[in-house]
C-alpha cells in the first residue's frame, strides 16, 4: 500500500491455569498469564517496542520458529525466572532468552514469544490453531502527512476492524491534559496577538521618531528640489529593508528555539484503550478465595507523546508576511510625518 513504510502483525493471548482447591475449602486459584506474539522481523512496531531489554538478548530473525521467550521483569521476579530458565505455555516449554522492562504506565504483557509460535500453540473456539490469525496489525506510515490517507485506505480494506491512528489515540487523552492544552493554546494565541500589536506599535513609533530626528535632512532635500513622493519612497524602502532583515533574524531564532525544545523536551506517555472511546475489557482473577478485577491483556495500549516545535513553510511565510506588513505600517506612519514637513520649517532648525 502506498504511503506505508513498515507493517507488523500481533497476536494477544491469555492463558489461565486452574490450581488445586485449598485444603481448608473454597475456590481453586486461577493464574492468568498474558502472552503477546511478536513479529520478530519488525521489532520496532507494537507493544514490544516500548520495552527495554535489561538482561539477555532480544529476538532475532532466526527466532521466528523457535521456542524462545522474552519475559517482563516484574513477572520474572514474581515467578523466579531468569535468562536460561524455561516457562511452559500451552504445554510447550519455552527458553527464556531475555528480560524486558516495560513502561510503568502500561498494563505490561507477561511473556513475549515469536508470532509464528503463538499462532501454532493457541486455540480459539473450534480452531485447533490460529495459524495466519492476528488480533492487531501495526502500521508505520512513510511520513506524518501520509497518515490520514493510510488510515482511510486501511479502513476501506478492513471495514470490520477498528482502525486507530496516533492522532486518534492522542485525541482521546482527556481530563487535565486536554484542559491544559486548551488553556496553553488560548493563552499562546492571545500573547501572540498582544506581542504582534506591541511590535507594530513600537515599529511605528521608532520610524516616526527617526523621521523627526531627520527633519533637517528632509528639509534640505526638499529645498534642493526633492519631491515629497521621493522622500516617501526612501522612507518606505528603508522600512522594507528593516522588515526583511527582522524576518530573517526572527526565522533564525525560531529554528534555534525549535532545536532547543527538541533537545530538552521530555517524552510523555499515555495509556489508552485499543478501541478509543471505550472502556478496556475487564476480567476477574480468583486467588486463594479472593476476587481481583484486572484489565485483560491487550485491552490497553501505551503511546509516546513527543513534544515538537515545528517550523514549517507556512510558519516561515507567515513570519515574512507579518514582518513586511509591520514594516509597511511603520513606513506609512513615517511617510505621513515626512509628507507634512514644510521646507521652511525644517530649514529654520538647520544650525
Amino acid at each position: 500500500m502506498s504511503g506505508v513504510a513498515e507493517v507488523a502483525g500481533g497476536l494477544s493471548l491469555n492463558e489461565t491455569v486452574v490450581g488445586s482447591a485449598p485444603a481448608s475449602g473454597g475456590l481453586p486459584s486461577l493464574t492468568s498469564t498474558s502472552i503477546d506474539g511478536v513479529d520478530v522481523a519488525h521489532l520496532k512496531l507494537g507493544p514490544y517496542a516500548a520495552g527495554t531489554i535489561t538482561s539477555g538478548r532480544s529476538f532475532t530473525a532466526a527466532d521466528a520458529e523457535a521456542d524462545v521467550a522474552v519475559v517482563d521483569a516484574g513477572y520474572a521476579a514474581a515467578h523466579h525466572l531468569r535468562v536460561g530458565s524455561t516457562i511452559t505455555i500451552a504445554k510447550t516449554q519455552f527458553n527464556v532468552i531475555g528480560i524486558i522492562s516495560q513502561p510503568a504506565a502500561s498494563n505490561p504483557t507477561n511473556v513475549f514469544i515469536p508470532l509464528g509460535r503463538a499462532q501454532a500453540i493457541a486455540a480459539y473456539g473450534g480452531l485447533h490453531t490460529l495459524a495466519g490469525k492476528l488480533t492487531a496489525i501495526y502500521v508505520s506510515a512513510a511520513s506524518a502527512s501520509a497518515v490520514p490517507a493510510v488510515h482511510s485506505k486501511i479502513a476501506a480494506l478492513l471495514p470490520g476492524a477498528t482502525v486507530t491512528s496516533s492522532g486518534d489515540l492522542a485525541s482521546k487523552v482527556s481530563g487535565s491534559l486536554a484542559s491544559a492544552t486548551k488553556l496553553a493554546t488560548d493563552l499562546g494565541r492571545w500573547l501572540a496577538a498582544a506581542m504582534l500589536l506591541a511590535a507594530f506599535a513600537l515599529a511605528g513609533l521608532l520610524t516616526t521618531a527617526a523621521v523627526r530626528r531627520r527633519v533637517r535632512e528632509f528639509g534640505t532635500l526638499k529645498a534642493l528640489g526633492w519631491r515629497t513622493r521621493r522622500i516617501v519612497a526612501q522612507i518606505m524602502a528603508e522600512s522594507l529593508v528593516t522588515g526583511v532583515a527582522g524576518a530573517a533574524v526572527g526565522i533564525g531564532l525560531g529554528f534555534v528555539g525549535a532545536a532547543l525544545i527538541e533537545a530538552i523536551a521530555p517524552t510523555l506517555t499515555a495509556t489508552v484503550a485499543l478501541n478509543p472511546g471505550s472502556t478496556p475489557p475487564q476480567g476477574a482473577l480468583i486467588n486463594g478465595g479472593s476476587l481481583k478485577t484486572l484489565t485483560l491483556p491487550g485491552g490497553v495500549h501505551t503511546i509516546s507523546v513527543q513534544l515538537h516545535a515545528t517550523v514549517g513553510a507556512t510558519t516561515i511565510l507567515l513570519a515574512v508576511v507579518l514582518a513586511i506588513g509591520g514594516a509597511v505600517l511603520a513606513g506609512a506612519l513615517g511617510s505621513w510625518r515626512a509628507a507634512r514637513l514644510r521646507p521652511a520649517h525644517a530649514l529654520v532648525r538647520v544650525a
